[in-house]
């Protein structure tokens, strides 16, 4: 018995870990069974569903349609196949990966935040992590977000550790799963240069190597599009070409929201605020904290700065920065804990203020936005998924045998009833207009008046399906 004790005390920040972990599945389990969504309803889950349904589940560009790939590494697309040929393709089994991903990206985080800030920080940063918004709710979704931000610890690890075989691996794991991943490697060379501008050594052949070995992961990535150039005779997805911008308006909007999403959204301003003050102290009154520490603070502060810019110039969506998030809830949570220590001595004092302070800071977990376009950056999603589905479950009980004209994300759950939304077989539909149709099931995010049917086309409204912000409207066409 004595052992057990002193071995629960000895893992006391493990166990509690373990045990916050666990409660975290325990409430996500309630989402699993929930219909896909948007971007893996459209683009995800299709690819992964023709490399398992064709057989050619692969990593080569040319395995599947252009138009689910998009251009991106197939990574994430090539595990999500696999996993739907091993155990079923149910959306069970879809989200139960993405759930899967999630606890090992916190795992992982917790063990890294331990060797870097130490137990105490690494405790009460997994929880903060689990409880971010915009993680809470990605955690059951099929989208490369995920992977992408499990692969960016190990990458940013192994540049604060200098183990580069670590950054190796983990950063061209990261360039495969999404383009986004080329911030690591940014990272690494940025740091290298003004470390090398500092030392005077920018031209030594110990430089030139490690100059050499940080762009590796490029090299991967440009073996990527080497192939994909060949097979489907372009390096980047043309559309995806289209959504760089340089105009400064743009730009400085941009900037503005990207801070607003890494720092303050979701109520993130209390560990945001904190991470900008602790760089702040590492930068100006150097002496508070220790060298070690201040060179941690400098690489995060440099990834996530890369990383908003390389945000600001491309198409921009709040779960793009996700694997921004863990490194601003780690340098937040230990100054916090940092400055508590320095100003009480009572180690029951430290425990409530750091216990009080982020709770605070997690009360946003079933944090809300209508506000803004469908996202998935929070838990909002389900409202449309559910208003949707409800739509789609009327007219399989309705219109059974007829095709429906539809807009998307409808006709996705028409189409495939693998996504979630249909209780039998898919349902026909017309898509644009491209078929003259006797009803029309369709999707619209503001006024009826706004519904898009087309100025030629006269209809009247059957039955509207509303949650107070997503709509579904479903009409009968009349004759001409």
């Amino acid at each position: 018995m004595n052992k057990f004790f002193n071995l629960v005390k000895k893992q006391y920040f493990e166990l509690l870990t373990f045990v916050a972990i666990i409660i975290f599945i325990i409430i996500k389990l309630h989402d699993i069974h929930t219909p896909y969504f948007w971007d893996e309803l459209g683009v995800y889950v299709p690819a992964a569903f023709q490399m398992k349904d064709t057989g050619h589940i692969s990593l080569l560009p040319g395995s599947i349609d252009p138009l689910f790939s998009r251009g991106h590494p197939l990574l994430f697309t090539f595990c999500n196949a696999l996993v739907f040929k091993v155990f079923g393709d149910t959306v069970t089994i879809g989200h139960l990966f993405a759930l899967f991903l999630a606890i090992i990206t916190l795992i992982f985080f917790f063990i890294l935040a331990k060797k870097i800030f130490g137990k105490r920080v690494a405790l009460v940063a997994t929880i903060l992590l689990s409880t971010q918004p915009i993680f809470f709710a990605l955690s059951a979704q099929l989208l490369p977000e995920m992977m992408l931000t499990f692969l960016t610890l190990g990458g940013i690890y192994g540049i604060v550790k200098k183990k580069p075989v670590v950054y190796a691996i983990f950063s061209s794991l990261a360039m495969l799963t999404k383009e986004s991943a080329i911030v690591i490697p940014a990272t690494l060379l940025t740091m290298l240069f003004i470390e090398s501008i500092y030392l005077k050594d920018l031209f030594s052949l110990k430089r030139l190597w490690q100059f050499l070995f940080g762009a590796f992961p490029l090299f991967v990535f440009t073996i990527f599009l080497i192939i994909q150039k060949i097979q489907n005779g372009w390096f980047l997805f043309p559309e995806h070409i289209g959504y760089i911008h340089w105009g400064i308006g743009q730009l400085l909007r941009g900037a503005w929201r990207i801070f607003q999403d890494i720092f303050i959204s979701q109520g993130r301003w209390m560990i945001g605020i904190a991470f900008l003050f602790g760089t702040g102290i590492c930068f100006f009154y150097r002496q508070l904290i220790s060298e070690s520490k201040r060179k941690v603070f400098y690489i995060f502060f440099l990834f996530i700065i890369i990383a908003a810019i390389f945000a600001d110039v491309n198409y921009y969506l709040t779960r793009y920065l996700l694997y921004v998030i863990p490194f601003v809830v780690l340098g937040g949570t230990y100054f916090v804990i940092f400055i508590i220590e320095k100003v009480f001595t009572s180690q029951k004092v430290i425990q409530w203020l750091a216990i009080i302070f982020f709770t605070s800071s997690g009360l946003e977990l079933a944090h809300k936005n209508m506000s803004v376009s469908p996202d998935t950056c929070d838990m909002s999603y389900k409202l449309v998924v559910n208003v949707s589905k409800q739509a789609i479950n009327w007219a399989e009980q309705n219109w059974p045998h007829d095709t429906l004209e539809a807009n998307f994300p409808i006709y996705q759950g028409l189409e495939d009833p693998r996504n979630g939304y249909l209780k039998g077989n898919s349902i026909p539909f017309s898509a644009n207009f491209q078929k003259l149709t006797k009803h029309g099931l369709l999707f619209f995010l503001w006024e009826e008046g706004n519904i898009p049917i087309g100025s030629s086309l006269k209809y009247h409204i059957i039955k509207t399906f509303d949650d107070g912000y997503a709509h579904v409207a479903a009409v009968e066409y009349e004759s001409p």
